[in-house]
């Protein structure tokens, strides 16, 4: 069985990932860590911005640690939604 079978997503209506100041992203991060510390690819650099895609987010806060300007603003979706691993 595939890792991804074993995820399971409720949708989530509001924004739980956003970035603080996004001109940081754009004038002082040369390298855009997040786009790749990600490991599931919710950030992307597109037209001069970060694009963000909530839906693919797996909660491990990975790019919360890599951003090396602390401009991320993430939380934990509300409670019922989300993430869920099935065990088994």
């Amino acid at each position: 069985m595939a890792p991804m079978d074993q995820v399971q997503r409720i949708p989530v209506t509001e924004v739980f990932i956003d970035i603080y100041d996004p001109t940081i992203c754009l004038n002082r991060c040369v390298n855009k860590p997040c786009t790749y510390f990600c490991p599931t690819q919710v950030y992307q650099w597109q037209d001069n911005q970060v694009v963000i895609n909530q839906d693919r987010c797996v909660e491990c806060g990975a790019s919360v640690m890599g951003c090396p300007y602390g401009n991320i603003d993430w939380k934990y979706p509300p409670g019922g939604t989300g993430v869920v691993i099935k065990h088994g």
